[in-house]
């Protein structure tokens, strides 16, 4: 049984207030407002639901996928949020692939095939009433069925690039639209607006209009014989195939392979494009008019409002007539303050179209504007020492006035940041910080502290704590440093966090801090009063560089730039909230959130500023017009490759999935073992990850390790954490390249002593984690046929090279470490079927050059491996590989001595699988094993004097596809709950025999 299922999302239809998907084979039911989960329903057996038609004017729904349809009955309760079913129709399996259905009547469906043949079936008793079939059965990639009058028309998308349309019976077709380039992907049809909307594999769009000079109905057979049919427009806007279109009144929708979709007139211009789903493609379509809800690869539900096309936002130039403005800048009351290069600050009245000019008195042309965190306090200093501060009135009118006029005797001034709403953090020449605090209608220094040498010594950034203990700085160079009240120099740096500009932006929360900059990374540092404590914990990838930073309190909204556009980006749910063309970011510019009355409803707003070409230009956007929402949240883009599952003991409701995938993403994610997936957090590596590995430390706390393409290595320790709900944090301890020209820059070495291991198409394929007294010795396997051996060290984040092993000749996929007679042994498996042991001993020597026992299991690659030792004496030995075949060898040992292993009896068997076997787990009297083939087989095992015996019990098919393998979730009295991975992840429940 199906317990949770995150895969491609093939279909998805509003109903109602109501969203439903097709997930696999099953549809999930979802409340449209509130994104609520309501109901999973099974429908069809082994195929992925591909079309939700349901009959006007009632709640039956004809699910068709594969081979198959099904028909079901809902009855919606909206008061309680429950859906309940009846099966109308079982499951009816087809002669061909279906491409799409239509319901004829309340008794009658229609059914298009892979060969150009109308089906139509009797739903009230299930059963086949008559079929057609065209003179042209070219095999079809898409169709279309349109119920008229009497009969049935047909738009066939052939393998041709051409839709031929005809009527059911008719020898001769009616039209044949040419023009595609490939073949086609759909076919749209919109009755009131009488256009065809069609899109293929060659990237485009295709409109044609319908047009009849007789008055008749689009139902009358007349109407489409008479019609003339013509390609009116042909749209490009995708990069790649484009998979579906919608037509609503006024829009064109499409949706393709490059993750974009794209919202076009009926005229064909492109009025918005807008990219989802985490560069997956995007499988399915549906709007009701208001509302577009997307399915897409990454496993997600979207719930775009269509008013993000006809109300993205309100632009305006703002008419001030100011020569050479030069900075400009929100205030608290979201009027403009403006600085030219005449000496000059503006304060501009939105409300009144009014401003004020005030005369600065600096004698040096370089001048630093900066405005603390409400946006009340503004400070302008120039380099020679020359500090005005003004304020902002608060109620009555809008003005500013200046409250502080002062020299500073700090030599050259470089940089002026405000940390929070009191304290100034001045940078002069030497490195010079000094904090400034505000003293009635003063200031004072009430802290010093060195900037450490290097080549631009300057912040960028800073943050005070709120006790006012602890500065975090970030210099020009892209280091971070803390200091401690009374402490001159750094208690702490981390060097080279950033590329070249250094930190965007700084927070300071709940003893953490937050930094921002240009790379593309928003990273997470531990505060503490204890210098240890203080550690660069994780980072998490945003999909564009510039990050400059956040807009609200909850460090939610994230601000920067991707190219010459200003971006909003949804940190919570990886979504970009909105675009600017704006020209880039080396501009003076400013962006605030705030929150507004609107029709006795609180709104939230983004508001943005910036200056192109001498003029001022202001952007206004209403969230939730251009919004979207998860309605199921995305998880890998591409196939996942390694799972472990991990359970809290002190909250056992949830569960913990860690993956690695290829879209070069390790993602720790929390289920209910329900409805809910989500990840709570998110790392990025170099190349795709194939292997990870996890050691408990303790009940709340395991070291993490992951490894991959471009043979590197990263170790994190997560934290769990159980308080209203559970909170998962992570502490970064290595990113290690084996080889690469990489290298020599992650160590602590200088450049000119690096030695440089040019290889960067090896791969760690498995590793293993050994504890040996307080060491952590990490094994890997790497498609150079070689096992590489490194000593970690989680106090001091180093990891060591020990040992280097070349034996086998070719690739090595899988490794399995295991106790047996109080020692260690480590078994290595290759492309060729070879297994190999060894003995792990302690450092420096671990391994010896030749293994103690080898021996050849499979006739080729072997993709999974287990071990369960049954005594002293012997283990029993299982793999599975590419043969298609599980293999069960038991090998015994004499008098304790590993050097006599030997096998003595042997089981095997290629009928279970028909394709390559990738999971494979032994449990006692049970063996659970998976496939490419989707299959998941419990065996049941004995091993007697007599020899193994294997004894088939029961299958299941899974709805993920590319099955790489599979974990262990749960275990009871009567049943194992397992997870299975490869393009998209499923928690399957199996019932054990019956003792």
């Amino acid at each position: 049984m199906s317990v949770l299922t995150r895969t491609d999302v093939t279909a998805v239809k509003f109903f109602n207030n109501y969203i439903l998907a097709g997930v696999g084979s099953s549809v999930e039911i979802f409340n449209k407002d509130s994104a609520k989960f309501i109901r999973k329903i099974k429908i069809l057996k082994g195929q992925k639901v591909h079309s939700i038609e349901y009959l006007k004017c009632e709640s039956k729904f004809l699910i068709i996928g594969g081979k198959q349809f099904s028909i079901i009955e809902l009855t919606f309760d909206c008061e309680e949020d429950v859906v309940s079913e009846q099966q109308v129709v079982y499951p009816i399996i087809c002669n061909d692939w279906i491409h799409s259905g239509a319901w004829i009547s309340k008794e009658k469906v229609a059914i298009l095939t892979a060969h150009n043949v109308v089906q139509v079936w009797n739903i009230i008793n299930g059963t086949f009433d008559k079929e057609y079939t065209s003179k042209d059965n070219s095999i079809l990639y898409s169709g279309l069925l349109l119920p008229i009058q009497d009969d049935i028309l047909v738009f066939s998308g052939t393998v041709f690039s051409e839709v031929i349309i005809h009527q059911c019976g008719d020898d001769v077709p009616l039209h044949h639209l040419k023009g595609h380039k490939g073949v086609i992907f759909s076919i749209t049809y919109n009755s009131e607006k009488a256009i065809i909307v069609t899109t293929s594999d060659d990237r485009s769009v295709r409109i044609w209009t319908v047009v009849n000079k007789e008055p008749v109905n689009y139902k009358h057979k007349s109407y489409w014989s008479n019609a003339k049919i013509s390609c009116v427009y042909n749209l490009y806007g995708h990069m790649a195939r484009v998979m579906c279109s919608h037509i609503t009144n006024d829009l064109i929708i499409s949706i393709g392979e490059d993750s974009r979709i794209c919202f076009w007139n009926h005229e064909g211009k492109l009025l918005r494009k807008i990219l989802a789903h985490q560069n997956s493609c995007i499988w399915s379509l549906d709007t009701d008019n208001r509302h577009l809800v997307t399915g897409g690869g990454d496993c997600s539900v979207i719930l775009h409002p269509l008013s993000l096309v006809s109300e993205y936002g309100h632009k305006e130039t703002i008419p001030v007539n100011i020569d050479a403005p030069k900075k400009v800048k929100f205030t608290a009351r979201q009027n403009i303050l403006i600085m030219n290069e005449l000496n000059e600050l503006i304060y501009y009245d939105l409300s009144s179209n009014t401003s004020k000019t005030h005369r600065l008195d600096h004698t040096s042309t370089y001048k630093l504007l900066s405005l603390s965190t409400c946006k009340q306090i503004i400070a302008v200093a120039d380099m020679n020492g020359k500090l005005d501060i003004f304020i902002e009135n608060c109620k009555g009118d809008a003005v500013i006035r200046k409250i502080i006029d002062t020299k500073l005797n700090l030599g050259k001034i470089l940089s002026l940041h405000w940390a929070g709403n009191r304290h100034l953090v001045v940078c002069s020449e030497n490195g010079l910080i000094t904090v400034l605090a505000s003293k009635e209608i003063d200031i004072e220094p009430v802290d010093e502290f060195h900037l450490p040498p290097c080549k631009e010594r300057w912040l960028t950034s800073s943050a005070l704590s709120s006790n006012r203990g602890m500065l975090v700085v970030g210099d020009r160079c892209g280091h971070i440093h803390v200091y401690f009240h009374g402490s001159r120099n750094p208690v702490k740096s981390f060097d080279k966090i950033y590329d070249r500009y250094g930190t965007t932006s700084i927070t300071i929360k709940n003893n953490e801090a937050i930094t921002t900059g240009r790379d593309g990374k928003i990273k997470y540092f531990s505060l503490s009063k204890d210098v240890n404590e203080i550690k660069y914990t994780n980072c998490k990838d945003v999909e564009f560089q510039w990050l400059e930073k956040f807009l609200d309190k909850d460090e939610n909204y994230l601000c920067g730039f991707q190219e010459r556009s200003f971006v909003v980006y949804d940190v919570k749910n990886n979504l970009k909230i909105l675009e600017v063309a704006c020209g880039g970011g080396h501009r003076s510019w400013d962006a605030v959130r705030y929150i507004e009355k609107i029709n006795e409803h609180f709104e939230e707003f983004i508001q943005i500023l910036y200056l192109k070409n001498y003029t001022l230009h202001s952007e206004k956007f209403r969230l939730s017009k251009i919004m979207s929402k998860n309605i199921i949240n995305g998880i890998h883009s591409k196939q996942i490759n390694c799972l472990k599952t991990y359970k809290d003991n002190e909250d056992s409701t949830a569960t913990m999935f860690i993956s690695g995938g290829e879209d070069t993403t390790l993602r720790i994610s929390i289920s209910d073992l329900n409805s809910k997936l989500k990840d709570e957090l998110v790392f990025k590596q170099l190349s795709s990850i194939r292997t990870l590995k996890i050691h408990q430390f303790d009940k709340s706390k395991i070291l993490l390790l992951s490894a991959g393409g471009r043979a590197q290595i990263c170790a994190k320790i997560i934290t769990f954490e159980v308080d209203h709900a559970l909170k998962v944090s992570s502490e970064e301890l290595v990113d290690y390249l084996i080889k690469g020209t990489d290298k020599e820059r992650k160590g602590d070495k200088n450049w000119r002593d690096c030695a440089i291991d040019f290889d960067p198409e090896t791969r760690i394929m498995d590793l293993e984690i050994v504890k040996i007294d307080n060491d952590f010795i990490i094994i890997t396997a790497c498609s150079d046929a070689s096992v590489q051996i490194f000593n970690l060290n989680t106090d001091k984040r180093k990891l060591n090279p020990v040992q280097e092993i070349k034996y086998h000749k070719t690739c090595i996929l899988k490794t399995h470490v295991f106790e047996f007679i109080t020692k260690t042994l480590l078994a290595t498996c290759t492309t060729r079927g070879d297994v190999a042991f060894w003995e792990v001993e302690k450092p420096p020597k671990m391994l010896s050059n030749e293994p103690i026992f080898s021996m050849k299991t499979n006739k080729s690659g072997i993709n999974s491996i287990d071990v369960n030792v049954i005594d002293n004496t012997g283990f029993l030995l299982a793999t599975a590989g590419d043969d298609n075949a599980i293999h069960l060898n038991v090998i015994q040992v004499e008098n304790n001595v590993l050097n006599s292993m030997k096998v003595i009896n042997s089981w095997s068997s290629d009928k279970y699988h028909c394709s390559q076997v990738t999971g494979l787990k032994l449990m006692e009297d049970l063996m659970i094993s998976t496939s490419i083939d989707q299959r998941l087989t419990l065996f049941t095992l004995s091993v007697t004097t007599d020899g193994v015996k294997c004894d088939f019990y029961s299958q299941c098919c899974s709805d993920v596809s590319d099955i790489h393998g599979l974990d262990v979730v749960d275990t009871s009295i009567d049943s194992i709950t397992v997870s299975v991975f490869g393009k998209g992840i499923e928690v399957l429940r199996i019932l054990r025999p019956t003792r």
